[in-house]
């Protein structure tokens, strides 16, 4: 029997084939969102799913989740944008320039869901992306404008990440959103902590960092390098900047 690291490989393979075709045809040359759904499933080595009647977004709740008409809470998957105030917390930097981005994006004209990885997160949430009119990704749109930055989880397509992170790069480059600010931060006088198992990375000093398998640790000098790398800021001792 195949072990499960090599239906992992297999999944992989078959995922970037995937994209390979995607790339060749296009996206931008399709009629109507239904073929573009079927064309971004793919991309994002997801099974083309059925055309279905587009659906207005009629809450946003940050620059990362939102409610469809019909009550069905959607979180963007593979990225994640700054915190809004909440349990006593205070906001984080762009955060509400963040859900401006996504209810601007989605204001006006109606959303296909196309579902990514495991279809739910622990809250419940529909767990997947939103194609906008012409087929565009809601999630790499928000990415590209340096509203929302790439969050790596091992359910999320292989294609789909790789598309994010070029994105990411792209804006960092350009100084897209909120890309300037973060980026001129002061370096600490020690390294950011990443871990290769998790994509996340810490501030210096943090005792979830302390906690990283050697194996799975590696040193970060600037922030640069962690968001060009791929890695996202962990939830606990984040550098992200606070309006208080």
């Amino acid at each position: 029997m195949p072990t499960r690291l090599g239906k992992r490989v297999v999944q992989r393979t078959l995922a970037a084939i995937r994209l390979a075709c995607v790339l060749a045809l296009g996206l931008t040359g399709l009629a109507g969102i239904g073929g573009a759904a079927a064309m971004v499933s793919a991309a994002w080595g997801q099974p083309a799913a059925p055309a279905a009647r587009p659906v207005p977004v009629e809450a946003v709740f940050d620059g990362d989740t939102c409610r469809l008409a019909g009550g069905a809470r959607v979180r963007l998957a593979g990225i994640d944008a700054p915190e809004l105030a909440h349990d006593g917390q205070p906001a984080q930097y762009y955060a509400a320039e963040s859900k401006n981005a996504l209810s601007r994006l989605v204001a006006g004209a109606g959303v296909q869901f196309v579902g990514v990885g495991p279809g739910h997160d622990r809250f419940g949430r529909l767990l997947g992306d939103l194609l906008l009119p012409g087929g565009v990704s809601a999630a790499e749109r928000l990415v590209a404008e340096g509203a929302a930055f790439c969050f790596w989880f091992d359910d999320i397509p292989p294609p789909m990440q790789a598309r994010l992170l070029a994105a990411q790069q792209r804006a960092m480059a350009a100084g897209k959103g909120f890309w300037p600010r973060l980026l001129a931060l002061p370096a600490p006088p020690d390294p950011y902590v990443g871990n290769v198992a998790s994509w996340r990375f810490h501030a210096p000093g943090c005792p979830d960092a302390a906690r990283i398998a050697r194996r799975n640790r590696v040193l970060l000098p600037t922030l640069d390098e962690a968001f060009a790398r791929g890695f996202a800021p962990a939830r606990e001792c984040t550098p992200w900047p606070t309006l208080r």
